[in-house]
């Protein structure tokens, strides 16, 4: 079974596969504690160029063991312009989430 670490990055790079619109996608994390739970999701915050200006809106979806996804998991999927402002934290995300390193798309990876 893939770490919470990996599956996080395997996540990610299924959807930007799927999604050629996502720009950047970064992983959201927690205090350590809720992180280390066993029903903890993994969260992570996309950039997408084809996606309408919402806000914050967390799309939580369950473990799907068949697809190889062992955790829960919440997308929040925002435009460019969102995403800056959450950088710059104009725009918050709710209380104890926190940004954390920003996941490449694989070309990225090999490039390094």
């Amino acid at each position: 079974m893939l770490s919470k670490d990996e599956q996080a990055r395997e996540l990610a790079r299924k959807h930007y596969d799927i999604e050629d619109g996502i720009t950047q996608i970064v992983r959201i994390t927690q205090s350590a504690e809720v992180e280390t739970g066993p029903t903890a999701p993994i969260i992570l915050l996309e950039s997408n160029t084809n996606t309408v200006p919402s806000g914050v809106t967390p799309i939580r979806f369950g473990p799907d063991p068949a697809s190889g996804v062992q955790y829960p998991s919440v997308i929040v999927e925002v435009t460019p312009e969102e995403f800056d402002r959450i950088k710059s934290r104009e725009l918050q995300l709710p209380l104890g989430w926190n940004l954390a390193d920003p996941i490449p798309r694989e070309t990225e990876n090999a490039d390094r």
